[in-house]
C-alpha cells in the first residue's frame, strides 16, 4: 500500500503548529496539519465540527491517505473515519469515546477556557490558544463511536500514562495495532522523531 498524503490532527488548545518538523519524516508524503478552529466560533465548536474539518482535510488529500490524530484531535478523527475513509488511521494516545470510558455525569457548555491557566502541562515555548469549552464537555461526557470503518489500517499509539485506558485494550477493541510508547510522555508523541520514525516504519509495512 503506498501512501501518497498525511493529514495531522492536533489536540486540545494547541494548533497545527505542534506537527512542526513531521513534513522531515515523511519526505515522501505530502504532509497536511488541520486547523480544527478554523472558521468556527470556538465557543460553539462540536467535536462533530472538529471532524467536519478532518472529512474536508481528508477529500482534499491524494490518496492513499493516512490520518495521524493526537488527543482530542484522535477522538475527532475516529468520528470522521466514517464519512472521510482513511486509508489508515494511527491515533496517538486518542481521548476515549463513550465505548470505551463510559457515560458520564457532564452537561457540555458553550465557552471557551484557557488551557494554560487550567492546568494543562503546555511544554515551554509551546503556543496555546482557547478551548472549546463544549466540544471538551462531550468529550469528557463521552462520544459514542461504536467502529472504525472496515478496512481502515489503525494503529494506536501510548506510553505508560495513558496505557490502560488508550493503549493495547483500546487497539483491540476498535481492531488496531498496538505501538508501545514506553516512558514517551503525552507531548512526547507530537514531538519526538524517534515516533515518528516508528509510525513511518508502520506505514511502509502497509
Amino acid at each position: 500500500m503506498t501512501f501518497r498524503s498525511l493529514v495531522l490532527v492536533h489536540g486540545s488548545g494547541s494548533g497545527p503548529w505542534v506537527f512542526d518538523g513531521w513534513q522531515e519524516s515523511f519526505p515522501k508524503l505530502t504532509v497536511t496539519a488541520v486547523d480544527l478552529q478554523a472558521g468556527l466560533d470556538v465557543a460553539h465548536a462540536t467535536l462533530r465540527d472538529y471532524a467536519v474539518s478532518i472529512v474536508r482535510a481528508v477529500t482534499a488529500a491524494d490518496r492513499r491517505v493516512a490520518v495521524c490524530a493526537w488527543s482530542l484531535g484522535g477522538l475527532a478523527a475516529m468520528l470522521a473515519a466514517g464519512e472521510a475513509r482513511p486509508d489508515a488511521l494511527i491515533l496517538l494516545e486518542p481521548s476515549p469515546p463513550l465505548e470505551v470510558q463510559g457515560l458520564r455525569d457532564v452537561v457540555p457548555r458553550p465557552g471557551t477556557f484557557d488551557p494554560l491557566a487550567a492546568g494543562a502541562p503546555f511544554p515551554a515555548g509551546m503556543a496555546a490558544r482557547p478551548e472549546s469549552s463544549l466540544a471538551t464537555g462531550e468529550r469528557e461526557r463521552g462520544v459514542s463511536v461504536p467502529s472504525i470503518p472496515p478496512g481502515t489500517r489503525t494503529l494506536v499509539v501510548a506510553g505508560d500514562a495513558y496505557r490502560d485506558e488508550r493503549g493495547p485494550r483500546f487497539a483491540e477493541r476498535y481492531g488496531g495495532v498496538f505501538l508501545d510508547a514506553g516512558t514517551a510522555e503525552h507531548w512526547d508523541l507530537v514531538r519526538d522523531p524517534s515516533i515518528r520514525a516508528r509510525i513511518a516504519a508502520w506505514l511502509d509495512g502497509l
